[in-house]
């Protein structure tokens, strides 16, 4: 029983270690089948029934005599080609599509979309020492220094030794803006490649590894993105958790106004949790446009509010208008009635150390 049991034990560690990415990209096996002769004798039919009428649609075209002996299956690639990954969020590919692309939706509003993308391409390039050899912005290219790839060659299950080779290559990347502005594409097209014998090669590369090139490369870009994006989220989070300094100030109308140390974007959200804290309840927002429609009940009751000096804001219980406005890398909040007419100065004075704890408080949260 011990000896058959090694004996399987034995072949299956002879068959995986055969196992190889050449034999899994292109076929592997016998061709005997060539061997065998066969001769078409046609469809035998019973003499006393009428044969059926024979159509040629489906007939194999014979082979010349030249090429009876040729053997093309095991120069075939059989794998599939690499597939985009669309990780970032508002990415996607479009169906069809053959070449090494993938589309960008815009998300944040902060910045130009195609800024974005280069900032994390530029990134990825600088992090693994890639340099660039040329970079016209107006045109959206950039083509980049040598990429050099390394490879583990296939060996034998019984050698335990690993042999690589090296490649190099070069690749052009292309930004593509819709004419509105928030949609665009990031192309990638291998355009030098220098083999491992160090020959220019790119002519003789096939459509399939061509592909699979450049699939992945811009695949290692669009992962640096995804990281870069979730990274940015994580700091943004962090930053609104612990809160911005404020003070009082006049908007860009002339009327009194709070500003807040901080911008646009991360002072709304903090803002809903700063509101909530001191009893209002925000009925309909807009961030687009930056107003909040609210109601006032009172201020909340809870741990916090012990840790201010004012438990009573000096308004109505009434419905109000919040208007938040961008003022460079500040942010102002103007507190207007249900006629949008903004609350006087000693009104804002009196309600802004109230607003001033939350919006620096730290950790807050509902």
């Amino acid at each position: 029983m011990k000896t058959k049991l090694l004996i399987c034990v034995t072949a299956i560690v002879i068959l995986s270690a055969c196992s190889s990415s050449e034999t899994r990209d292109k076929v592997s096996g016998d061709y005997d089948y060539l061997d065998v002769k066969f001769k078409d004798e046609g469809l035998k039919v019973p003499g006393d029934l009428t044969p059926p009428l024979r159509s040629n649609q489906y007939d194999l075209p014979k082979l010349e005599p030249s090429n009876t002996n040729t053997i093309i299956g095991d120069e075939i690639r059989i794998s599939s080609p690499r597939l985009v990954l669309p990780l970032v969020t508002g990415s996607r590919v479009e169906e069809g599509v053959s070449s090494a692309k993938v589309n960008f939706d815009q998300i944040d509003d902060s910045r130009a979309l195609d800024t974005t993308i280069w900032d994390k391409v530029l990134s990825y390039l600088e992090q693994n020492n890639i340099g660039v050899q040329s970079f016209d912005r107006e045109k959206n290219e950039l083509v980049t220094d040598w990429v050099i790839s390394v490879t583990e060659v296939d060996t034998s299950w019984y050698e335990f030794s690993d042999e690589t080779v090296e490649q190099a290559k070069r690749f052009k990347l292309k930004i593509d803006m819709a004419p509105h502005g928030r949609i665009a594409s990031l192309e990638n097209v291998i355009v030098d490649y220098i083999d491992e014998a160090g020959n220019v090669a790119l002519d003789n590369m096939d459509p399939i590894t061509r592909r699979n090139n450049e699939v992945d490369f811009l695949n290692y870009i669009i992962a640096e993105y995804d990281f870069g994006v979730k990274l940015e989220q994580t700091q943004r989070i962090a930053k609104i958790r612990e809160g911005f300094s404020s003070e009082l100030a006049f908007n860009a109308d002339g009327e009194s106004a709070i500003a807040v140390n901080a911008v646009y974007n991360d002072t709304w959200p903090r803002l809903l949790l700063v509101l909530r804290k001191m009893g209002f309840d925000v009925i309909d927002l807009d961030q687009s446009s930056g107003i909040m429609f609210v109601e006032y009940n009172g201020t909340d009751s809870g741990f916090w509010s012990g840790m201010f000096s004012a438990d009573e804001l000096p308004i109505d219980e009434d419905t109000y208008r919040i208007f938040v406005q961008r003022a460079g890398e500040r942010t102002n909040v103007t507190f207007k009635d249900d006629d949008s007419v903004a609350l006087d100065a000693k009104t804002v004075t009196d309600i802004y150390p109230v607003f001033k704890e939350y919006m620096a408080a730290d950790n807050l949260d509902i």
